[in-house]
């Protein structure tokens, strides 16, 4: 089997989730070097120890920029280069009205999905610029196609899709691609949650989409891989939807 991200070296931000640990399955079948990451060390260490292959990581917290800064300092002294990241952490915060959202969750849901997000980016183009290039694919959500409910995670997600558009567009000559993935539900991770509601709130979400069923993580992590290999070499500054064909709805 052709092996599509032999010897690269890859991030994954949020390692340790549902779509964060399948994504990290598939790539280390694609013959990637992994560096893996989340807020928990004890599970970022588990993790380590549960996959087969070139594996190292720590934990780091995605809103603080003194932790993000040290996890980057360790991938780049194990590993000396990236060539690739997916930027996967995140939190859902629930379908709280604006009027009833106080500033505290506002900035929290903020802080994880789109704040630290660009604090990986900007980490990660640094150590890409220094060896020729790479590919950061980040995790958005259709709702940072589409509106949704909740009014922080909605505006983080599309800042995200903002964010990946913009850094394409400058670094597009030198190299670094960037791209995004817009899972719709997915039966893994965040959207367990969605899965776990009362059943006929399940079904009124999974009818718009026009696939009538739910995502698998599998089918996020093979879009992903594909975007950081070689493959996608023409393709920069896309926002992908992985959605049963929700947003074309």
């Amino acid at each position: 089997m052709n092996k599509t991200l032999s010897g690269k070296v890859i991030l994954v931000t949020g390692s340790t989730g549902g779509i964060g640990r399948v994504t990290c399955e598939h790539l280390l079948s694609q013959g990637a070097q992994l560096y893996v990451t989340d807020f928990d060390a004890q599970a970022v260490d588990e993790l380590c120890k549960v996959l087969h292959g070139a594996v190292a990581g720590s934990a780091a917290d995605m809103c603080d920029p003194q932790s993000v800064a040290a996890m980057f300092a360790d991938l780049r002294a194990r590993y000396g280069r990236l060539d690739g990241a997916f930027n996967n952490a995140g939190r859902g915060s629930g379908e709280i009205p604006l009027v009833e959202m106080d500033l505290a969750e506002w900035q929290r849901v903020i802080n994880i999905n789109l704040t630290g997000t660009f604090l990986c980016v900007q980490q990660e183009i640094e150590l890409m610029l220094e060896s020729g290039g790479g590919s950061i694919v980040n995790n958005s959500s259709i709702l940072g196609l589409r509106a949704g409910a909740n009014p922080a995670y909605t505006a983080a997600k599309h800042g995200v899709c903002g964010l990946t558009k913009s850094a394409a567009l400058v670094y597009a000559d030198r190299h670094v691609r960037v791209n995004a993935v817009c899972p719709g539900l997915i039966e893994a991770g965040m959207g367990l949650k969605v899965m776990a509601r009362p059943q006929d709130k399940v079904e009124r979400y999974v009818a718009r989409h026009p696939m009538a069923r739910a995502g698998q993580a599998q089918e996020v992590a093979e879009a992903v891989s594909w975007l950081l290999s070689e493959q996608s070499s023409y393709t920069t500054g896309h926002l992908l939807p992985i959605d049963g064909g929700y947003t074309c709805a």
